[in-house]
């Protein structure tokens, strides 16, 4: 999960519990986590786990949160409160004051929208046990969705919506489960002494944007292959061209890389120069772009780096040439799917992709998007002018193109700051105009004066050609970038 503050405290977890590590939120420190999924998973059933100890009586703080709506979990004045404002109010507030600093308790939230009985939609327990004393109890309705596992930025430590009200407390074992509504036992059980104890976790399915912070430390993995760069307490590796990671040091625990997997852009489709009009190419559609946490064995992991599509030159076989499609890229289980190609000015349709390329000749629809891994190009615009689509970007849609102009711009790409540094990649390519070429994505392309390629390693979509008078933009190479704890 990446770091949104540089500021993090470690410290050894409680003797009389079997933490191991815990992490430290001191609200001096403005500490906090922070991802934004690459897209939304599901708002209607979801559990929050963790194992918390306050540091501050009387200092408040968000424990986790969405942005938008006042999707949050809590200190409210010494009580826990779950809240999501929204068209509908859902709020839980307990009763219960937790008063004690010495203490760790375990706050488990499920979520199931689904289910017909108001009640039975949201409920929170305290080490082990329901709740049933709240000061506000106001349920979801039927089916509802909230701002939580949206693919929007989500927090730990501190309102996302409002980045502020920082934490002061530790926390453990934090534990999120994206399409399923589980109880406490998953996460603790009875002790000798009746105590609510944390269990060993296996067999859980966390789904699509769902994770487990152990926050274990103390040089939990080594590993070789690729660039190596340090970033804090995190080894980086990056792959700009194919290789192999090979953890030679895995705990039993913890034992989880970072990925960004991103495949390699479209080319931007061929312009071509007939009839008396310079019909233009789509922009090409970015590589798919995948984001996440995946548990490693001490095993030689191939790396497969996709290649950019190649550039289509003008007038080519019959000019109605679309261009090519971006290679994948692979890590292990995780396959990011190559951008689509751009349509052709005379006729030849976009391909779909990890996103899609962007659409030209007789309005043609751009290609479309591989589910969680990108967004569908723009439509081509046919008269007057032949105004084509921009490609996708792993952020939003290519733009269409408009009667009269301009060309659609390509797709935003999206942020990372995996290498410790905040890089946008995988944009879509800019669309042609009649006697405008589009320009190689990177954060999504616009208009250029050139039929521009896509940066290398970014895995943007290049250029479409506003008419024959030269190639198409290349899409960009992908990339492969893994991080994991090492101190």
């Amino acid at each position: 999960m990446p770091i949104g503050s540089p500021q993090w405290m470690y410290s050894a977890g409680p003797a009389d519990q079997d933490f191991g590590y815990s992490l430290r939120f001191n609200n001096d420190d403005s500490a906090y986590l922070s991802k934004t999924p690459t897209s939304a998973g599901n708002r209607k059933t979801w559990t929050f786990s963790c194992w918390i100890k306050r540091n501050n009586l009387g200092v408040g703080g968000v424990i986790f949160g969405a942005v938008g709506d006042n999707a949050r979990m809590r200190w409210s004045s010494d009580r826990i409160q779950w809240e999501f404002n929204n068209t509908q109010t859902w709020r839980l507030t307990t009763t219960q004051k937790f008063r004690d600093p010495s203490a760790w308790f375990h706050i488990l939230i499920n979520v199931d929208t689904t289910q017909g009985t108001a009640s039975n939609r949201m409920s929170m327990y305290i080490n082990g046990v329901k709740v049933t004393a709240f000061d506000n109890e106001d349920y979801p309705t039927a089916d509802g969705e909230g701002g939580t596992n949206n693919n929007s930025l989500q927090s730990i430590g501190r309102d996302a919506t409002n980045s502020d009200n920082y934490l002061d407390s530790y926390l453990a074992e934090v534990h999120f489960i994206d399409g399923t509504a589980l109880t406490p036992t998953s996460f603790g059980e009875t002790g000798d002494y009746g105590e609510w104890k944390p269990k060993t976790v296996s067999g859980l399915t966390y789904g699509t944007n769902g994770f487990y912070l152990s926050f274990a430390g103390g040089g939990i993995m080594a590993a070789t292959g690729g660039t190596i760069t340090t970033v804090g307490d995190y080894k980086v590796h990056s792959f700009t061209s194919n290789g192999t990671f090979t953890p030679t040091s895995v705990p039993s625990v913890n034992n989880y890389v970072e990925y960004l997997v991103i495949a390699g852009g479209g080319s931007g489709g061929q312009g071509v120069r007939g009839d008396g009009v310079n019909r233009s190419g789509g922009g090409g559609g970015a590589g798919g772009y995948r984001t996440g946490m995946l548990s490693v064995t001490a095993q030689a992991y191939s790396i497969t780096v996709g290649a950019g599509g190649a550039a289509v030159a003008p007038n080519s076989g019959s000019g109605a040439n679309p261009g090519l499609a971006g290679s994948n890229s692979v890590f292990s289980t995780i396959t990011s799917i190559g951008g689509g190609g751009g349509g052709s000015g005379h006729g030849g349709a976009p391909t779909s992709g990890g996103s899609g390329g962007g659409g030209a000749h007789h309005d043609t629809s751009g290609g479309a998007a591989t589910s969680g891994q990108g967004n569908a190009g723009g439509r081509g615009y046919e008269n007057p002018g032949y105004h084509a689509g921009g490609g996708g970007g792993a952020g939003a849609v290519g733009a269409d193109g408009v009667d009269g102009g301009p060309n659609g711009a390509g797709g935003a790409g999206l942020a990372s700051s995996i290498t410790g540094s905040s890089v946008t990649r995988a944009g879509g390519g800019g669309g042609g105009g009649t006697n405008t070429d589009g320009a190689g994505g990177s954060g999504g392309g616009t208009a250029g004066d050139s039929h521009t390629a896509a940066t290398a390693n970014t895995g943007s979509g290049g250029g479409g050609a506003g008419n024959s008078s030269g190639n198409t933009g290349a899409g960009g190479s992908g990339i492969v970038i893994l991080r994991y704890k090492f101190q």
